[in-house]
């Protein structure tokens, strides 16, 4: 079942901006923040239906494109042709956005967070003007094409008069697909793909169906994927994203200063504590700028074990040909790949252990030095450096960060490229050992009538043979070395991509921890602000997790 509106926002994002919301309460019902309406607004936005909206010429099967959309038969009931058609689940108090535009309703789950927009022909002459209206804030346009009419130019002169921005959230729909036969069915789709780069420029996602009749059904479920993946991408969930994790860095800001001067106001901070997160805000900036190297690092590494991968592989090819090797040499590419992915992963998880000692030395330090100032300005000791507690949660985020390998070297494909190889290999193996088996059974059967000269040059024959097979077999195990060494030589870039974020949450999370040590020290020192502390706690979590999200989104 299709979803949208809210059901696209990451979670993520909706959770930090909901509990930065609800924090304003935690810090004093009497507290007014600027950005809390921003933050609020922002997360309405975030749940109002996206939009799917279907075009093409009359009688194309719009209407029954949407039943198979959302699995419910409502839409194909009533008549388009003279007005545009809103489906919604609920009215919606919103006015009209003109007068022909008539709203209905219909409780199908699939309208919770959508709204079907149902249009009217792209022949009539009232439809460029009333469709200028919808299309361009629609979050996936539906081009429907009946297979019965083929290609019609007043579809393809519609399209060309919209934005090239709106080119991403297209698909061509071809419905009726049943009455064609295959092979003309696809002459149409390679024609309309041919017309849409010619037009467009680009070639739109094109998915034939059958919304109704016997073969009903067929398509569809490609089709809702795809749509799907349509409203995930939408420009306009990035919009909402953007504003939404904006307003909430705002607000945390706000909340911040305001914490800032409830312990200014206490007379026990006087701005020390205020100099020692700047320290650490330093120390977040270097690191920072350490993290494209720490990148190069890991991807180089996974670039040197290619060539491990390479010579594991071509191994499993065996040192001499035989019909057992040859029998299992399909089922090897998965094993090998969970080798290589416990490699890296061990590999990487080591590399971040050593980074994470750097890490808790640069900690400690910065502790050492820190100390003997609180006991000058407070006559306090606050002790000796927790390693242990920062430790602890430095281990998780290291098995999290060998576990995030696992993606991109899954998005790569390194297990279908294996695949392919060693398919590639068996068939060359498979042919060798059915000429030497056969020449081993002529050989015999001439022996046995007599012919026994005829017979030892078959087993001769069949000998040469399997020589030859196994020096082959030795240029094959080279060759495949190269071929994956070769397939894989971009390895690092995917790997770069992939552990840039986890790489930065764990980051985050270090420095995240060492803040809130001194968050205790404060709330000790207090005295009778001892509720700040688990509040600074609460916002320290909540500026880490948007930080990352921010980061995440690259806003």
């Amino acid at each position: 079942m299709l979803t949208g509106g809210k059901n696209v926002i990451p979670h993520a994002v909706r959770d930090v901006a909901d509990a930065a919301a609800a924090f304003s309460a935690r810090i004093g019902p009497d507290r007014h923040f600027d950005s809390q309406k921003d933050v609020e607004e922002a997360l309405e936005e975030c749940c109002t239906p996206q939009n799917v909206t279907v075009i093409g010429l009359t009688g194309s099967g719009k209407s029954s494109t949407l039943d198979a959309l959302a699995g419910e038969y409502f839409c194909s009931r009533v008549s388009s042709e003279a007005t545009l058609i809103r489906w919604q689940y609920k009215p919606n108090p919103a006015p009209h956005t003109h007068e022909w535009v008539e709203d209905r309703f219909y409780p199908s789950d699939s309208l919770l967070n959508l709204e079907f927009w149902d249009t009217i022909g792209l022949e009539q002459p009232a439809a460029p003007q009333r469709l200028k209206h919808i299309v361009p804030k629609s979050d996936a346009v539906l081009v429907v094409i009946s297979a019965k009419d083929g290609n019609e130019p007043a579809i393809w002169e519609y399209l060309k008069t919209l934005e090239e921005r709106l080119h991403s959230r297209m698909v061509l729909v071809i419905t009726h697909a049943e009455l064609l036969p295959f092979e003309q069915l696809q002459a149409l789709k390679e024609e309309m793909r041919s017309v849409s780069r010619e037009h467009l420029g680009v070639q739109l996602p094109l998915y034939p169906i059958t919304p109704a009749g016997e073969r009903a059904g067929e398509g569809v479920e490609a089709l809702r994927t795809c749509v799907q993946e349509v409203l995930k991408r939408s420009p306009l969930t990035d919009r909402r994203v953007e504003r939404l994790l904006l307003a909430t860095d705002r607000l945390l800001e706000e909340q911040g200063k305001v914490l800032n001067e409830l312990h200014r106001l206490s007379k026990l901070d006087s701005g020390f504590l205020t100099s020692i997160d700047r320290e650490i805000d330093r120390i977040q900036l270097q690191m920072e700028e350490e993290m494209p190297a720490r990148l190069k690092a890991y991807a180089q590494y996974v670039q040197d074990c290619v060539p491990r991968l390479g010579k594991k592989s071509a191994r499993q090819l065996g040192r001499f040909l035989s019909i057992r090797r040859t029998m299992i040499l399909h089922k090897l590419p998965p094993v090998i790949d969970e080798w290589f992915y416990e490699l890296v992963k061990s590999g990487i998880e080591e590399r971040h252990a050593y980074y994470n000692k750097e890490f808790l030395n640069i900690c400690q330090t910065h502790w050492n030095h820190v100390r003997p100032r609180v006991r000058e300005q407070w006559d306090c000791d606050i002790g000796e450096f927790p390693a242990a507690r920062l430790q602890a949660d430095l281990e998780v985020y290291k098995e999290r960060l060998g576990r995030s390998v696992y993606m991109p070297l899954k998005d790569f494909g390194i297990k279908p490229c294996l695949s392919k190889l060693f398919l590639d290999q068996e068939d060359v193996m498979r042919t060798e050992l059915k000429l030497m088996l056969v020449m081993v059974i002529l050989g015999a059967l001439l022996g046995s009538f007599g012919e026994h000269g005829a017979g030892f040059a078959c087993l001769g024959v069949a000998l040469v043979l399997w020589l030859g097979s196994n020096l082959g077999l030795a240029w094959m195990q080279y060759r495949l070395s190269k071929q994956i060494v070769s397939a894989a030589s971009e390895m690092s870039i995917a790997i770069d991509c992939g552990l840039r974020t986890p790489l930065y949450e764990a980051m985050i999370s270090g420095l995240s921890d060492y803040r809130k040590l001194y968050a205790d020290i404060r709330g000790q020192v207090a005295g009778g602000v001892e509720h700040l502390t688990p509040l600074l706690n609460a916002r320290y979590d909540l500026f880490y997790k948007l930080t990352v999200q921010k980061h995440r989104f690259r806003i």
